[in-house]
């Protein structure tokens, strides 16, 4: 499952920002997975829950946004949600299309609160 690697790899992204704000701890990180990139959101939330347990991040909120793909038509503009893979304007008809959004995997957020020392 190469969800955990990339999980881990998160962890240290979130770790390494969090460490900036020593007084302070991670209590929300948000993760955008589109559609077409080849991770499982389920595992990811599952991988998250297994690595973030003996870490400091135990306790933050792991939400995960699953992003819809989307297309543009080369020919005539039309921007759209492809459904069932079906890389065709529903416009035009064309199949000549720029991919605009769904294959990414992002660390969009991370919410931090000060901690009462």
């Amino acid at each position: 499952m190469h969800e955990r690697s990339l999980v881990r790899s998160l962890l240290r992204q979130v770790q390494a920002l969090a460490a900036e704000h020593p007084t302070s701890r991670v209590a929300a990180v948000r993760v955008r997975i589109g559609e077409f990139s080849g991770v499982d959101p389920e595992l990811l939330q599952i991988a998250c829950e297994e690595l973030v347990a003996p870490t400091a991040l135990e306790g933050a909120e792991f939400m995960i946004q699953c992003v819809p793909l989307e297309a543009t038509c080369d020919q005539c503009g039309n921007a759209f949600a492809v459904e069932g893979y079906r890389f065709q304007c529903p416009k035009c008809g064309s199949l000549q299309l720029t991919i605009c959004g769904g294959e990414e995997l992002l660390l969009d957020s991370i919410s931090m609160e000060e901690v009462e020392t």
